[in-house]
């Protein structure tokens, strides 16, 4: 996991695998980001299971508390069908790349997934 600040963002990309025994080094990156809208770069993600959905749902929920966005980018297919799958997709804004999110910007939503 690398941390970035992209304004407006701060931007964090994950590397390799999502799982259960990686969820802490992202929940740390997502802590460690700070700032209210945070960008996950997802380029260089190569798998996420259930736990790294639980984060992201956890990310999202801490992010509207904190009147803040996120937003993914770099969605390779198998975890974009992950993501429409349990419904996050309607409520994550998702762009091609980092320099896509930064143009468009935070999109709030105060919709609970």
């Amino acid at each position: 996991m690398r941390t970035a600040r992209s304004e407006p963002f701060a931007v964090v990309t994950v590397i390799g695998e999502v799982d259960a025994t990686t969820t802490g080094r992202l929940r740390d990156a997502l802590r460690a980001a700070g700032g209210p809208d945070v960008l996950l770069d997802l380029s260089q993600m190569t798998f996420m299971d259930s736990a790294g959905i639980r984060v992201l749902l956890d990310a999202y929920k801490q992010a509207r508390e904190r009147g803040g966005s996120i937003a993914v980018c770099g969605l390779l297919p198998s975890p974009r069908k992950v993501l429409e799958l349990v419904g996050l997709a309607e409520h994550i804004p998702a762009y091609a790349t980092v320099a896509e999110a930064i143009a468009a910007g935070p999109q709030r939503s105060n919709a609970t997934p």
